[in-house]
């Protein structure tokens, strides 16, 4: 992609600002790559909650007698593919703002779970067009999602979290993961807003900012960078350098 404004400095986000806001230009990296391995570890988790739950369903069927292993390698792949289907992790994302929106995309490009088993409450959803374009089910309904999800995304504003835990507290399913995004409010805060203790909130330490991080037009794009990929492996726990 050929940037028409490279060489021209007063179009240049820069251009406008004072002095002193210049001084927090780093936040907008920041951002960057906060948005970043925001998504890219929750695909982890997806990854990993989905192949532990396979797993464990598999020894279900084999001790329930559900079928011996030989009988189960006899499956057809059409049969076997429709096993698998059905033990989907369903995925539920409340807020179709900017991170809902990106973590929707990044979910049905890069793990196994189907559109169908991805869903999205917002209060517009008639502007995530393209989600629902590519088979990923978006209303306004959180109480329908929360009951729904097995893990269920908070991607809402802060300013909507109360609300949104009104709504959900009385629909959410026991075995429900709730993986929270408002990095403004902690897990006993929040714990005790939904009544529910299966949640995950993601904490990141910023070391310093890094301008490369701003090279990406989307969080599809940078998921594709190398080095993004590696600094944002939950594994390496170099995330951290920003």
């Amino acid at each position: 992609m050929f940037d028409l404004t490279a060489n021209l400095h007063s179009l240049q986000f820069e251009a406008g600002l004072t002095d002193e806001e210049k001084k927090i230009t780093y936040l907008r990296s920041r951002c960057a790559a906060q948005t970043a391995c925001s998504c890219a570890h929750a695909l982890f988790y997806c990854k990993l909650a989905h192949s532990f739950r396979t797993h464990l369903l598999k020894l279900t069927d084999s001790s329930a007698g559900g079928g011996t292993q030989r009988e189960l390698t006899q499956l057809t792949q059409s049969e076997m593919t429709q096993r698998l289907t059905q033990r989907e992790l369903t995925v539920g994302i409340i807020g179709g703002g900017h991170l809902g929106e990106q973590l929707a995309r990044a979910l049905q490009k890069h793990t196994c779970i189907t559109p169908a088993h991805i869903k999205v409450s917002s209060r517009r959803p008639e502007a995530l067009e393209e989600l629902s374009l590519m088979g990923i089910e978006c209303f306004y309904d959180n109480q329908r999602l929360a009951s729904w999800a097995e893990v269920l995304f908070l991607c809402c504003l802060p300013c909507h979290l109360s609300q949104v835990c009104d709504d959900i507290r009385a629909h959410l399913p026991r075995h429900c993961v709730v993986y929270s995004f408002i990095s403004t409010v902690p897990v006993k805060r929040l714990s005790q807003l939904l009544g529910h203790t299966s949640i995950l909130r993601p904490a990141y330490e910023f070391v310093s900012g890094d301008a490369e991080w701003q090279g990406f037009p989307s969080v599809m794009a940078a998921l594709k960078d190398v080095d993004v990929i590696a600094a944002s492996c939950p594994l390496s726990m170099s995330c951290k350098s920003f």
